[in-house]
């Protein structure tokens, strides 16, 4: 356990958008600041799993990628660089007040400040599988939890799985540039964004609903096909495909 006892003004635990931003205030403020983030790099949850997504409601921007979005706020905080620390692949464990000051216990040491912005959003996450029987096996290999590059999908039969806003998103931002794409969801209505359901129902894009994931098919390293059934019905559907990608969310560590 490392001990640096110099005290920050604020630290800001987490450094996704919402951290990023309360940083760069905080410098316009003239005060020191120091970001702890747990994973290896800054973005958050954007810049991780979806950095080639398209952002709509971000105030100022018709349209900005998550990656974009990321550069423009770590540029932005650029300029108080000097009064600012950042400390990477840390988590934060506890933290308690004495006096003043709080000390921030996390698992590379302790860290001092005297006062703490908690922007950590869900925390900790991991993604959700299909539950089906040789998933790990094509993992990051053909099956994909989240999309870093649209053009490894160019010319490729994709399916996806999910209805909520990046499915449904993926499905068309993949339409016209895939080969083919199918998506799957359990529920007749998707959960996304109403206008991008409209897009999604006046696009190529082929709609399987209610339909669950049955069965994976693969030669053990890619996965050649995945098999749906109709929700409360017998009747399956076998979908050969080049890639797959999951989009049922994510779990969290966070248990506040």
């Amino acid at each position: 356990m490392s001990e640096n006892r110099e005290i920050y003004d604020i630290t800001i635990i987490g450094g996704g958008p919402v951290g990023l931003f309360a940083a760069f205030y905080a410098g316009l403020r003239g005060v020191s600041v120091k970001i702890i983030e747990s994973l290896s790099e800054l973005g958050g949850q954007p810049a991780v799993l979806y950095p080639e997504k398209m952002v709509y409601d971000v105030a100022g921007f018709p349209g900005i990628t998550a990656a974009d979005l990321t550069e423009n706020l770590i540029k932005q905080l650029d300029r108080f660089k000097d009064n600012t620390a950042i400390c990477l692949k840390e988590e934060v464990k506890t933290f308690e007040k004495d006096g003043d000051i709080f000390t921030i216990d996390t698992n590379k040491g302790q860290h001092f400040s005297r006062a703490i912005v908690i922007a950590c959003g869900n925390g900790a996450f991991a993604p959700r599988t299909l539950g089906l029987e040789g998933e790990e096996l094509y993992a990051d290999n053909n099956l994909f939890y989240n999309v870093h590059k649209l053009d490894q999908f160019a010319g490729k039969n994709v399916v996806i799985c999910g209805g909520g806003d990046s499915a449904v998103d993926w499905a068309n931002h993949l339409d016209g540039l895939a080969k083919s794409v199918t998506i799957v969801h359990r529920r007749d209505a998707f959960r996304a964004h109403e206008h991008s359901v409209e897009v999604l129902k006046n696009s190529n894009v082929n709609i399987l609903t209610p339909y669950v994931p049955y069965e994976l098919s693969g030669d053990g390293q890619f996965a050649k096909s995945l098999t749906v059934q109709k929700v409360k019905s017998d009747e399956t559907v076998e979908l050969p495909l080049d890639a797959l990608i999951v989009s049922f969310g994510f779990s969290t560590s966070n248990k506040t």
